[in-house]
């Protein structure tokens, strides 16, 4: 015996369709945006009622005033690293002490597939269900298109976006300086008389790019060469960090100094120099970034600091600004890095004093 499958309700494409108009359209009427032609929000309401689309009572109130809820989407990045939870942290902080709830989400898609064929994440296909997204992990120029053509209000971390422009009105976004700071720690390293300094990061991950920027701006305003490992020889930070300063030293190539893009990769190049009997500081002086305090592994290296519980709450702070006022996208707010210097750096040369 054939049994049928129970048929599902129409989605916003199928209205869609039978308006003859884009699905952005029908997510902007569907979530009562004013920028909608009468004749338009007419055709796309005439279409819902024919096609039988019906509004729980939840979501029909929830578009028609603010839901109250925030959301949190981490695209293209399934763990949650430290630094990651730090984050969800300060947002889900910030949203409760403004009255407004989190909703968090991740989410896969194709980094090369053309904006007008990707579709919503599920959970923003229900209209009305949060007011902005807070876009993180790691995003293409294709992904912020895709909001934008929803009519979505949201804002992204910049420094986890893959070279994409800032210079649209509906954009917002939230950063650290992380240039910055690895600029100041590889000048560190300079002052500490190490002319052969490491970068170790991995270029597929949009948040080292700054990092190695910061990195290459010091070098070249020391005079020094660059020397650099940014391929991911494995996909644990950890693992790559040892794997990259085993390769480096099997290379027989010059080394007394290592700026690691994140503490997890500066945790594996020490245990990939203790592999090769060479001792921190003694042998090589070592920097991390993000500062993963209190690790028993790690809690005596220098590192680069980045506040991300604060960065969360910048993020939540500008997603609620949105809401208040969508179409004027403030300028990108910038949350300041600091190196903490601790027992994994020394000086390479003989004087008494150093001024540091």
């Amino acid at each position: 015996m054939t049994m049928r499958r129970r048929s599902s309700s129409p989605t916003m494409k199928d209205i869609a369709s039978r308006a003859n108009v884009s699905v952005g359209t029908v997510s902007r009427v569907l979530n009562r945006h004013e920028d909608v032609d009468l004749d338009l929000r007419e055709r796309v309401e005439t279409a819902a009622r024919k096609l039988g689309y019906r509004l729980s009572a939840r979501t029909r109130s929830v578009v028609q005033t603010k839901a109250g809820i925030i959301g949190l989407i981490l695209f293209n990045d399934f763990g949650l690293s430290p630094a990651q939870a730090l984050l969800l942290l300060g947002v889900e902080e910030y949203c409760s002490s403004a009255g407004y709830h989190l909703l968090f989400v991740r989410h896969r898609y194709a980094p090369s597939a053309p904006a007008a064929s990707l579709d919503l994440p599920p959970v923003m296909q229900t209209p009305g269900l949060a007011d902005c997204i807070i876009m993180a992990g790691t995003l293409h120029e294709n992904t912020l298109a895709t909001f934008e053509r929803h009519g979505l209000n949201y804002v992204a971390l910049a420094n986890h976006t893959m070279d994409v422009p800032k210079g649209s009105a509906r954009r917002h976004f939230v950063e650290y300086d992380d240039l910055t700071g690895c600029c100041e720690a590889t000048c560190y390293l300079g002052q500490l008389g190490h002319k052969d300094i490491w970068y170790i990061g991995d270029a597929s991950r949009p948040w080292h790019r700054n990092r190695f920027r910061g990195y290459s701006r010091a070098i070249a305003e020391m005079g020094l060469d660059p020397h650099v490992h940014t391929i991911a020889l494995s996909d644990d930070e950890f693992e790559n960090g040892q794997a990259a300063v085993v390769h480096i030293l099997e290379q027989g190539w010059p080394i007394t100094a290592i700026l690691a893009g994140s503490d997890e990769l500066a945790y594996g190049a020490r245990e990939g120099l203790r592999q090769h009997r060479r001792e921190v500081p003694k042998d090589v002086s070592l920097v991390g970034f993000e500062n993963e305090r209190g690790r028993a592994r790690g809690s005596n290296l220098t590192s680069v600091f980045v506040d991300m519980a604060e960065v969360g709450r910048q993020l939540a702070k500008a997603a609620i600004a949105q809401i208040e006022d969508r179409e004027k996208a403030g300028p990108t707010v910038v949350v300041p890095t600091q190196l903490v210097k601790r027992s994994t750096c020394r000086p390479i040369r003989k004087e008494d004093q150093m001024m540091l």
